[in-house]
């Protein structure tokens, strides 16, 4: 897994043995982002509603490590499947501070190069720290497409 951080960005990638197409669904199928999208005694999405569509809005919620409520919403800007992905992001944890999630998937012999880049940060760049799971995330959907691991079966933290 690559990890970097611009001024404006943060940027993550990682290599997930799985096709592209399978990869893009996992990100925004209804019945699967829960399933991926959590660890006992982290946080755990619950719930995840998408009108994938340009203009269309999304929401996650779940539980928190200490049981409270988070909730993430946003807009979807771009989706061309299976390469693209990308969507606007305000996470209950930081108030309506709104920045931009993209997801590019890459073909490789052996399965997708996943990068994520979340951007807006420099207008607030206390947010980075706030958006410094996004590891532990690409590390779930991994384990999640190629070993089948969900957020029920995963080990708690």
């Amino acid at each position: 897994m690559t990890v970097s951080t611009q001024q404006d960005m943060l940027v993550n990638q990682i290599h997930i043995a799985a096709a592209p197409e399978r990869v893009f669904q996992a990100l925004v199928d209804s019945a699967q982002v829960p399933q991926w999208w959590g660890q006992k005694k982290i946080y755990c999405c619950r719930q995840y509603q998408a009108d994938l569509r340009v203009g269309g809005a999304w929401r996650s919620s779940g539980t928190r490590s200490d049981g409270g409520p988070f909730e993430v919403t946003g807009e979807f800007l771009e989706i061309d499947p299976p390469r693209t992905l990308s969507y606007t992001w305000i996470a209950s944890w930081t108030g309506d501070a709104q920045t931009t999630v993209r997801w590019e998937l890459s073909p490789t012999d052996r399965g997708t190069q996943v990068t994520i880049r979340h951007s807006g940060l420099s207008a607030r760049p206390e947010l980075a720290q706030s958006y410094s799971g996004w590891p532990r995330m690409l590390s779930w959907l991994q384990t999640y497409l190629e070993k089948g691991e969900t957020v029920e079966n995963r080990p708690a933290a």
